[in-house]
């Protein structure tokens, strides 16, 4: 296995200079730093996390908390913060806090002893207040995302209200108007500005807000199973339902499916993330692509003080779930 003497050696400069820019240090001439990362990939070198612990006061690592609960919107971010944290010769540590664990018990698990360089929070967590103050009080760099509250960190907000109101925006150009809508979890910072698109969409169609179109989920298949059936029993059902995600909105397909609903002709649905769950269905889901990977990355630049990029945006995905159309999504997350 190469060592950092090796890349000294092939490159022709020292090992400090090979740790500078290893380390991406500043003032280091783009010559010698071209030279250095070349060495690098030419001989496969790959650095010692622990040795670099030890030469100063980084840990070079990165904490991902994430909810018990799964979701590909937590898979996709943990993927994404992993591989832009190996381009940063930065190791990613990812973990687990299960509801009702007491914070500092939760985060000595979760770092597995190490002090991180950085933690980020997605939500819901980066609205905790107990959290996010046991981390500040521990002066721990913190990213938050997806947050609506102030204070500690920095924040990376996906344009939830914008992406909502337009998915809204499609169901009513589509002629419907008894929309439902199956909302986030309570305390979730998605619930307060999906629920807003929605409420706001309706007002610029001068349509009524109805309380009995609008059910709460969890963003499980279950739950969204659960709140079909208690919208669709309605003296006057909706013709789509806007589920908060995708595996929500796949509940929803099932019941329609079970009372014999034909989609979208009797009941359009729609849901959200673009999840790989959204392309496994007949027909295929409208969605909002989030732009998951896209926060991750900038998150972890962020916490590295670099600079993160533009602010990153959604997708809306017409499918055949609103549109009609007859086609199975077959290969690429474009379709």
């Amino acid at each position: 296995m190469p060592t950092i003497s090796d890349v000294a050696a092939a490159a022709g400069v020292s090992m400090t200079s090979v740790s500078r820019v290893l380390n991406n240090k500043a003032h280091v001439r783009p010559a010698l730093r071209e030279r250095v990362l070349k060495a690098v990939s030419s001989l496969s070198y790959r650095p010692d996390i622990a040795a670099r612990q030890l030469a100063g006061t980084k840990s070079f690592v990165l904490t991902l908390l994430i909810p018990e609960y799964n979701a590909s919107y937590y898979a996709t971010l943990v993927v994404a913060a992993a591989a832009e944290c190996r381009k940063q010769n930065y190791h990613l540590l990812s973990g687990t806090i299960e509801p009702g664990e007491p914070v500092k018990e939760a985060l000595e698990r979760a770092t597995a002893g190490v002090r991180p360089d950085g933690i980020i929070l997605p939500p819901p967590l980066g609205d905790d207040p107990e959290l996010v103050s046991t981390i500040a009080a521990a002066e721990i760099p913190l990213v938050r995302l997806s947050s609506l509250s102030d204070g500690y960190g920095s924040l990376i907000n996906a344009p939830e209200f914008e992406a909502s109101m337009d998915l809204m925006r499609h169901l009513l150009q589509l002629g419907h108007r008894r929309i439902g809508f199956i909302a986030p979890p309570a305390g979730h910072s998605a619930a307060s500005a999906r629920l807003s698109a929605y409420e706001q969409a309706l007002k610029e169609a001068n349509l009524p807000l109805d309380p009995s179109l609008i059910e709460a989920g969890n963003f499980t298949f279950a739950s969204g199973a659960l709140a079909a059936r208690r919208l669709l029993a309605c003296s006057a059902p909706p013709t789509a339902i806007f589920a908060s995600n995708d595996a929500t909105a796949l509940g929803v397909l099932a019941i329609a499916a079970e009372q014999k609903l034909r989609v979208p002709q009797d009941l359009a649905i729609a849901g959200f993330d673009d999840s790989p769950g959204s392309r496994m269905c007949y027909p295929a889901l409208t969605t909002v692509r989030q732009p998951i990977a896209d926060m991750a990355r900038a998150a972890v630049l962020t916490l590295l003080g670099k600079d993160a990029g533009e602010r990153p945006e959604h997708r809306l995905i017409l499918r055949g779930s609103t549109t009609g159309h007859d086609m199975l999504v077959l290969d690429t997350v474009d379709a």
